[in-house]
């Protein structure tokens, strides 16, 4: 079996890695989307909910209103940072995949180049055995020749 050939069964293994990761780190972007989005949902919610706040504060709010609002402003303003810092973590989890798909993705490449290289070789070593056997059989018509 010639060198491309041994390496072509490394380089399948080596691509389907590379496709695999590939896969984990479009889950990994479609989870941080995911997050991204409730993070943004809350952001929302929370202003949404100060400005109707605002509004019915022009009308007059009681005390117990006011402690009522600031409660659930502070459960929404706690759920908002416990967001930003899962966005954050899932941020980094990305990153960890991506560093990883690419590593596997240049070293596919890489042995796809040496495999490239090997079957260069190869043909170049074929040919020199072409034109040895062509020489030396128009060498022997030669010889064959003279001795007539």
């Amino acid at each position: 079996m010639r060198a491309s050939q041994r390496l072509q069964l490394i380089i399948e293994l080596a691509e389907r890695k590379a496709r695999d990761a590939a896969r984990a780190l479009a889950v990994a972007q479609q989870k941080l989307a995911a997050e991204q989005q409730k993070l943004a949902q809350l952001e929302q919610y929370l202003q949404e909910y100060r400005s109707a706040l605002q509004t019915q504060g022009r009308q007059g709010v009681s005390a117990q209103q006011l402690r009522l609002y600031h409660g659930f402003s502070a459960n929404v303003d706690k759920a908002v940072t416990q967001q930003t810092a899962q966005v954050a973590n899932v941020s980094r989890q990305v990153e960890q995949v991506r560093r990883h798909w690419q590593t596997l993705d240049a070293r596919h490449k890489g042995l796809e180049k040496l495999r490239e290289a090997r079957l260069q070789q190869e043909r170049a070593a074929a040919d020199r055995l072409e034109q040895k056997a062509l020489d030396e059989a128009v060498s022997q018509r030669h010889r064959l020749h003279s001795l007539r």
